[in-house]
């Protein structure tokens, strides 16, 4: 199977030293091969820590860095993770840098 499209998720600002999750769920089957994380403004995500879990799943021991699972990065992982309708993908955002950070979540699908 191919590419079947990209899901941007807000997951809006961030503030400095705080934490925010944000929800989504699926509504169809597919396979995620990438997530990346982008910055609204272009600030640098080195300092944003990430945690990932579906359906009770944990994806991190404790986090990854943002910049890991950047757009901007060329090693940015292939997950080849699969979901069903109803996954419910939870991602938390820590902001360890000293201005807010507004954040994207972009799912890369496949089928």
């Amino acid at each position: 199977m191919g590419f079947a499209k990209f899901i941007t998720i807000d997951i809006g600002p961030v503030p400095s030293g705080s934490i925010v999750e944000k929800l989504w769920e699926s509504d169809e089957e597919f396979r995620i091969r990438r997530i990346f994380f982008v910055e609204k403004a272009g600030n640098p995500i080195n300092a944003v820590e990430v945690t990932i879990r579906m359906n009770g799943t944990v994806y991190a021991e404790d986090y990854v860095p943002a910049v890991i699972l950047s757009h901007i990065n060329p090693l940015n992982p292939e997950l080849d993770i699969s979901i069903t309708k109803g996954t419910k993908i939870v991602f938390g955002l820590k902001n360890n840098e000293t201005g807010v950070r507004n954040l994207y979540a972009v799912l890369e699908l496949w089928r």
